[in-house]
């Protein structure tokens, strides 16, 4: 492993750790670390948006404590609720979901 691999498993400690930035959720049955972001996909698309029965959220996990890599449009439950997945990118172990539920 290189150095650079080695401080980037490091950091991984510090931002999914619970007393830091990470939360513990329910995804898909399995109590994991992880942080979810519902402002990342709002900034995204440039601010609120109005008339739209949309809820989105992203998620950022190590992608070993998630279930298996999801397609889109297939279904992740994040805490019992079913969203429909946008997009799923995975990079140097952080897997970094967009999730969408129409209300």
């Amino acid at each position: 492993m290189s150095v650079f691999q080695n401080m980037v498993k490091q950091d991984m400690k510090v931002f999914f750790n619970s007393d830091e930035f990470g939360e513990e959720h329910n995804i898909d049955g399995k109590t994991i670390i992880c942080i979810i972001d519902d402002q990342t996909n709002r900034d995204r698309k440039g601010g609120t948006e109005f008339a739209v029965a949309q809820s989105t959220l992203f998620l950022f996990a190590r992608s070993e404590d998630l279930p298996p890599y999801k397609e889109p449009g297939e279904e992740l439950r994040v805490d019992g609720v079913p969203y429909t997945i946008e997009t799923w990118d995975e990079d140097m172990g952080v897997s970094s979901v967009s999730l969408f539920i129409n209300t």
